[in-house]
């Protein structure tokens, strides 16, 4: 029968492939990551944590619970127009696709990509008194850089903007945290 040769074709090629290029065996981890920091456009600050694979050097997978608070505020201009932010608490499911220009292994920039699903609990103020919970969804993009160390733990910087909608009311804001952290690789 013709069938078996070409069934065990294609496990041999894959197999040949990994032996034949280094990289790609070599460049299968999974890693535990956390990161904090400032958010750029607005006060406040966010935080991250996740689990990631890699199955090449340069493409990894990534899942993040991430948590970003902006602060209240209120502005009067010199023409005496108030304008207010209720600012608020963001949590959000961040699946995303990160390719590294240079592979995991090297010092290098890195871009992101991803969409992400949670919930916003806007700030309560004398200005906001009523309490609320909203979903959210969102997509973001982004860009950092990686310096990897030894013992296979990995230092990372990156900045990203996020797009964030309410589901079900009307809630359109922007978040653009920039975090700094570090990776366990596995």
């Amino acid at each position: 029968m013709r069938i078996i040769p070409a069934v065990l074709t294609v496990p041999a090629v894959l197999t040949g492939l990994l032996l034949a290029s280094p990289t790609l065996a070599n460049g299968q981890t999974f890693a535990m990551q956390g990161s904090g920091g400032p958010t750029l456009t607005d006060p406040g600050h966010s935080f991250a944590a996740g689990f990631a694979f890699s199955p090449t050097s340069r493409l990894t997978f990534m899942v993040d619970v991430e948590r970003t608070h902006l602060s209240s505020r209120i502005h009067t201009d010199a023409r005496g127009v108030t304008s207010a932010f209720r600012g608020g608490t963001v949590t959000l499911a961040a699946p995303a696709l990160r390719v590294s220009l240079l592979g995991g292994d090297r010092v290098g920039p890195y871009g992101l990509v991803g969409l992400a699903a949670g919930v916003s609990r806007p700030n309560v103020t004398d200005l906001f008194p009523v309490r609320a919970s909203n979903e959210v969804r969102g997509a973001f993009a982004g860009a950092g850089i990686q310096v990897p160390l030894r013992n296979r733990i990995t230092l990372f910087a990156e900045a990203r903007m996020t797009l964030v909608v309410g589901k079900d009311v009307d809630e359109l804001f922007a978040v653009a945290p920039f975090r700094a952290g570090i990776a366990w690789r596995f």
